[in-house]
């Protein structure tokens, strides 16, 4: 699973237009296919098309086509995405991150409505105002790195869309962020659990507070949330490294680190061996 924007911050093929911490606007283009890819947004994000399409599956199994021209809202969270690439093209796309502090500020301006459920993406017109704001955003400030200006960009482009035919509904939308359903703890907990988030990240996907989230799974699991995922990561490694010959740092990254030697660190802590000596005494044992 990729943690975006972070991992197109790595990318170099990625340009990156304008970075301010999680808050960005990225420009993608990929020539090779890139199906069926599970990434957590780890801030809102705006996606517009330029060319090619993505298809966008949200937690619920629910299905969005985006085209070219077009532009979708994606709430922070789990999704899954594909490039869709024309025949001997490319796929393009400018992505416009933002993080809560910006959507805070954003909606002072609006008098707060009753809160609605959000079932599906929203998909947003392409119109001349909103077209002419990026390429403008691009004239100005492609390979000039003036990161300073990232946050007053991102909220005059989320005021332009508050004044487009989708105003309303969009900003219904940021506003219906700030009140998330809270899910099931536990069953969440033990369907993600091997996944690359922090505890900030499973509190946000609960819809709950740090604090909240804390306490409430202290209450169900008996323990702290950081003692337990690394109890239920080093099980599940420790199951993979005796059922297959998988590289240790492929294993790791299955069970939801990203960092080899920290998962090193952690299993030798618990098991008293290092990962491959626990999957090489297992791997004799089957043989035998």
């Amino acid at each position: 699973m990729k943690v975006v924007p972070q991992v197109f911050y790595k990318h170099p093929k990625i340009e990156k237009v304008l970075v301010d911490g999680l808050s960005c606007v990225i420009l993608k283009s990929v020539q090779q296919a890139d199906l069926q890819n599970e990434r957590y947004l780890a801030a809102h994000a705006l996606t517009l098309v330029l060319n090619g399409a993505l298809q966008v599956e949200d937690p619920d199994g629910d299905i969005t086509m985006v085209n070219k021209n077009q532009m979708i809202l994606l709430p922070k969270g789990l999704y899954m995405i594909s490039d869709i690439i024309p025949k001997n093209d490319s796929f393009e796309a400018i992505v416009f991150f933002f993080d809560e502090e910006i959507t805070d500020e954003f909606l002072i301006n609006f008098e707060e409505t009753q809160p609605e459920k959000v079932t599906t993406s929203l998909c947003i017109k392409y119109d001349q105002n909103l077209r002419l704001f990026v390429d403008a955003l691009l004239a100005l400030y492609r390979g000039k790195h003036q990161n300073q200006f990232t946050k007053p960009k991102l909220l005059e482009f989320l005021h332009l869309i508050s004044l487009s035919d989708h105003g309303q509904e969009f900003i219904n939308r940021l506003q219906a962020l700030k009140n998330r359903e809270r899910k099931n703890i536990k069953v969440f907990m033990t369907d993600n659990f091997a996944k690359p988030l922090d505890i900030e990240d499973y509190a946000y996907l609960t819809g709950r507070s740090i604090s909240t989230f804390r306490r409430d799974f202290k209450s169900k699991f008996g323990i702290s949330p950081k003692k337990w995922l690394i109890e239920k990561r080093l099980e599940k490694a420790a199951t993979l490294l005796k059922e297959k010959s998988d590289s240790i740092t492929n294993i790791a990254l299955q069970v939801g680190y990203e960092n080899t030697s920290h998962f090193i660190k952690a299993f030798q802590k618990k098991f008293n061996t290092s990962p491959k000596q626990f999957q090489i005494k297992f791997r004799k044992q089957i043989l035998l």
